[in-house]
């Protein structure tokens, strides 16, 4: 074996050009590869960093509009005073904090958090590294705020903090059943207890509960969820469809080497015929060959882990800050042994049809003499597997450029779907008001309006407003309501609203016509007690629940106060109806929920956006203005996350972009190495066709007609090949629907592109073969035969 390897490097060595070619066919199949394997290692393989983590499960409610709702927290009481099927069940939610050490000792700051109840730490199996674990006693309404979270815990984007419910679990919002405030279970399955079985455990509960509160309960059950799934599960169809398109690439480059390693078979069949001739035996020369396809897939694999470090950064700045794990990719041991079994089965799969083809006769010193003479052409059967391997990288490369072309259209409709606003020159400013400093709506109400009152004053500044839900910001905010004088429905079918809570000039900075009736103005006095509230809604909520009639002055039922005797709000005013997240989740937009509108003053809310619409380009004076006066009011008050409107967007359409952009490099490299192939097959046929080429021509062919005739010959593979791929396109596009937006799985458009790309790079392939093959002299050619 070492001899074979120490004559398989002296080969690659004395024929460099056909090294770097195969080294370089293999270090790109290789790599990509390799790239994608170490993200979907991080993401899909590696296991979450906690004890029996399998056993981990997030119960969610489900009802007849969310399938994927939050749990309410009393009902959450009930669920865990009656549960048998956990250890422990925990109720937990993301939530930001502000975090002030005092103005003298450094800035307000907001820092990612969660809020949980006692046992969330012991459900995952971990401890704090500072301090104590949450308590029982943390869990009831006024006990002291405490612990601080392990690095270990990922939870989300991990956080900083960990508080509990003591602040909270008095609020009325907190012991309404209507209200779901974005809660999650998490729990730890029993020894021997299946999440089958402890899902129906927990519906027999929500069933009892359904009798007891059907206003409020009625038709709502438990969804249960491994953790894991949870974290990484909606990405698992992208990251497979991705390593399928990197198989493919794989599969492209080796059989690209595998034809340059039978042309150089061939080209050695005197050196092996003579080696057969002094006794060497048929394995011993197809070892010979496999040894060096796979030193030649070995030091691509080696190439490719170097590429694969040299695109990581570029792979990882575009994947969306927000996907969990994805920024845990590197290249450890287990990608490092991915690469090797690449790297082996590559070289395998180069090497055994040529050592096959080769070695593989009645009578091998007989068949590989003829070979090596110069008068033999080469077998049909040699021909036809060539070509067979030709088409194979034709079809391949037909599937991954039509895929390609639908994430580019799918991404182009998404990037330009109506939304309803103009985002540009809106600056968004996130700002929470503690609950335990801000206790009332009255003190709520005027921070946000000095905060206003300054904030329109600043230079550069055309409007500014707030708003509890705003487009773009990760948060939703759903309300049931009724139409004032319609027949009551059943509780488990009550209509859906996405609500939020506006300042009056939030239309005006979105620039938002109104369409009917007008916008929120002083005679909207702030909420009292007995008077009726003002409500805009939109286009979509105006046609569904007012067909036919004006519903300006139309009323719905309060559902969005706890008071019960609150008289109906009043519609004032209809606006367009805006996308709120991106094109084609599974969010309101798909849900058709309608849109509703409240005034902030009317319902002061604690945590909103501050939107800024300005006609500066360089944001940062904005930016800056706009903290002093936060400060200035408040000098503990810090201001969140703050991105432009059209920097949100782009963040929702990054998980499509990083698919585009990887699809699409993929491509690229199938049709580069696809052309490579059938220029490679194309030039060695024609030199093996020379004394036939030469016939033809002393025959009186014609220079174009020669030409035609190779040039024919290579299109026609592609045409086959082309035949053959789409219909894989069509099983692409059909895998492909569930990361489509607003194209069909067989798009005439993006399939024409695939096909007029490879043909056009296929005609320059086979054009400069046929170029050659026109200029061969006859009589030096039947001279040399």
């Amino acid at each position: 074996m070492l001899n074979d390897l120490r004559y398989a490097v002296r080969q690659l060595v004395k024929n460099p050009s056909f090294a770097v070619i195969a080294v370089f066919a293999l270090a790109l199949g290789i790599g990509a590869n390799t790239a994608i394997f170490s993200v979907v290692n991080a993401v899909l393989l590696r296991p979450l960093p906690y004890p029996d983590s399998d056993k981990l499960i997030v119960l969610r409610e489900s009802s007849h509009i969310f399938d994927n709702g939050a749990v309410g927290y009393m009902n959450w009481l009930d669920w865990h005073a009656g549960q048998q099927s956990f250890t422990d069940i925990a109720l937990v939610r993301r939530e930001s904090f502000n975090f002030s050490v005092g103005a003298a000792l450094g800035s307000p700051e907001r820092v990612r958090g969660v809020r949980a109840s006692s046992g969330f730490l012991s459900v995952l199996g971990l401890k704090p590294k500072i301090g104590r674990d949450l308590s029982a006693v943390e869990d009831i309404a006024g006990a002291p705020n405490v612990g601080v979270f392990p690095a270990e815990v990922q939870f989300g984007r991990n956080p900083d903090v960990l508080l509990p419910l003591s602040e909270i679990a008095k609020e009325p919002w907190m012991l309404a059943r209507d209200y779901h405030q974005g809660w999650s279970g998490l729990g730890r399955l029993k020894p021997g207890v299946t999440m089958s079985q402890a899902t129906s455990d927990l519906n027999a509960i929500a069933i009892d509960l359904e009798k007891k509160y059907p206003q409020s309960n009625a038709g709502r059950r438990v969804r249960m969820r491994p953790l894991f799934e949870t974290t990484v599960g909606d990405y698992r169809g992208s990251l497979n469809l991705l390593v399928a398109a990197v198989v493919c690439v794989l599969l492209i480059a080796c059989a690209n080497v595998a034809n340059l390693q039978f042309a150089r078979a061939l080209a050695r069949a005197r050196e092996m015929a003579v080696r057969a001739a002094l006794g060497a035996s048929r394995w011993s020369i197809a070892r010979q060959l496999l040894v060096e396809s796979t030193l030649l897939a070995v030091i691509g694999a080696v190439a490719g882990v170097l590429l694969t470090v040299w695109c990581m950064d570029a792979i990882l700045a575009l994947t969306p800050p927000n996907v969990p794990r994805f920024h845990e990719t590197k290249i450890d041991l287990h990608v490092l042994a991915f690469t090797t079994f690449a790297a082996v089965l590559a070289g395998i799969l180069v090497g055994v049809w040529p050592a096959w083809r080769i070695s593989h006769s009645e009578s091998i010193s007989l068949t590989l003499h003829e070979a090596g003479g110069r008068s033999s052409s080469d077998g049909l059967n040699r021909q036809r597997m060539r070509s067979g391997l030709v088409i194979i990288q034709a079809a391949l490369a037909i599937v991954l450029l039509a895929g390609a072309g639908l994430t580019l259209k799918s991404f182009w409709h998404a990037q330009n779907a109506p939304l309803g606003f103009e985002p540009h020159g809106v600056v968004n400013f996130e700002v929470s008001l503690p609950i335990s400093k801000y206790k009332t709506g009255e003190q709520r109400n005027a921070f946000w309006t000095q905060l206003l009152q300054r904030v329109q004053s600043l230079p550069g500044v055309e409007a500014a407003a707030i708003s509890s839900n705003s487009p773009f910001d990760d948060t939703e905010n759903d309300n049931f309501f009724h139409v004032t004088g319609t027949p009551p429905v059943p509780a488990n079918q009550r209509p859906t609203a996405e609500s939020s809570v506006v300042s009056p000039d939030y239309f005006r900075v979105m620039r938002m016509p109104i369409l009917r009736g007008r916008g929120f103005g002083p005679e909207d006095l702030p909420g009292e007690k007995g008077h009726s509230r003002s409500i805009i809604i939109d286009e979509s909520f105006a046609q569904k629940y007012f067909t036919g009639k004006d519903p300006i002055g139309q009323h719905i039922d309060d559902n969005d106060t706890l008071d019960e005797h609150a008289p109906p709000m009043t519609i004032v005013g209809v606006v367009p109806r805006t996308r709120n997240e991106a094109p084609g989740e599974l969010n309101v937009e798909s849900l058709h929920l309608v849109q509703e509108y409240l005034l902030a003053s009317q319902d002061p809310q604690p945590e909103n956006q501050l939107h800024v619409r300005t006609n500066l380009r360089d944001i940062a004076p904005i930016v800056a203005a706009v903290k002093r006066e936060v400060e200035s009011l408040d000098a503990d008050q810090p201001i969140g996350r703050i991105t432009t409107m059209d920097e949100a967007i782009a963040s929702s359409l990054a998980t499509r972009r990083l698919m585009m952009v990887l699809l699409g490099a993929f491509a690229v490299l199938a049709l580069v190495l696809a052309s490579v192939g059938l220029y490679g097959v194309m030039a060695l046929t024609v030199t093996q066709r020379t004394r036939e080429l030469g016939i033809r021509m002393a025959l009186g062919a014609e220079r174009t007609n020669i030409f035609k005739l190779v040039l024919g010959q290579g299109m026609t593979l592609m045409a086959i090949g082309i035949a053959i791929g789409l219909i894989g396109a069509v099983a692409a596009g059909r895998a492909l629907m569930s990361l489509l937006y607003n194209v069909g799985a067989i798009d005439a458009g993006a399939v024409l592109v695939a096909v007029f790309s490879l043909l056009a790079v296929a005609l320059i392939a086979c054009c400069v073969p046929a170029r050659r093959a026109t200029r061969v002299d006859p009589i030096v050619a039947l001279r040399t035969e």
